[in-house]
């Protein structure tokens, strides 16, 4: 009985240290750190983020990065969204077709909470004027990544 479990315990630890090390190594080889960072060439570790990234630079909001507009300002939140958005494209590049990157609905309140933010004075009628049912990019389709 002792050395059946001590093969299990055996077992059970190998099994976690290849997780930890393939994990580990994949983590370092898809550039994962980049992602920790505010550099928007960070998107461009995955290829189809290329034409996303090449239409940000002519826009007018080139000089924001990707964490003003897609995830929140405050720590907590903001790593959290990472963390989210890495698992998911991360499953979609394992299981999925990674060309269907689309954002959904939650990151499109992030974006949304972001432009009301930056553009307070702006929008600061529309916003608490009765116009709530109306989005930034309602009216402003592709003004963060215009083709």
């Amino acid at each position: 009985m002792m050395k059946a479990t001590k093969t299990i315990a055996v077992l059970l630890v190998a099994a976690f240290g290849i997780l930890v090390g393939v994990s580990g190594y994949t983590f370092v080889y898809a550039k994962g750190y980049s992602y920790m960072l505010n550099d928007p060439a960070a998107c461009v570790n995955c290829h189809v983020m290329r034409d996303n990234y090449n239409a940000w630079q002519v826009s007018p909001h080139r000089f924001a990065t990707c964490n003003d507009c897609h995830v929140p300002h405050h720590v907590v939140g903001k790593y959290a969204t990472k963390a989210e958005h890495g698992m998911r494209h991360s499953y979609v590049f394992t299981f999925g077709d990674p060309q269907v990157i689309r954002i959904k609905h939650s990151g499109r309140q992030i974006v949304e909470d972001n432009c009301v933010r930056c553009h307070s004075m702006t929008v600061s009628s529309i916003v608490h004027g009765g116009e709530k049912n109306h989005r930034c990019f309602d009216c402003h389709k592709g003004m963060g990544h215009a083709f």
